[in-house]
């Protein structure tokens, strides 16, 4: 369940819905003989947030202790378009 929900996270899908049929049931089925239902990946995916927590803390890159934001102004064409930038 970790490693879909991990590789869920690093494609190009917007939810996971249409990972999961789309995908993972179509693509994967060799790889993981064992797939559940949607509805029942859903139950079991609300008691691995804490494992897939302490995986990505475990993961995590060391920082190199420097780190800036670019805080150039935007340029937009029209003052009334300044909210929608």
């Amino acid at each position: 369940m970790m490693t879909i929900v991990i590789t869920f996270h690093q494609s190009r899908y917007r939810d996971f819905k249409t990972y999961y049929i789309h995908f993972v049931c179509c693509y994967l089925t060799n790889e993981l003989p064992a797939l559940v239902s949607y509805t029942q990946m859903l139950k079991y995916m609300q008691g691995i947030f804490i494992l897939l927590y302490y995986y990505l803390t475990h993961h995590q890159v060391k920082p190199t202790g420097i780190a800036f934001v670019d805080s150039s102004k935007l340029q937009v064409c029209h003052n009334l378009r300044i909210l929608r930038h």
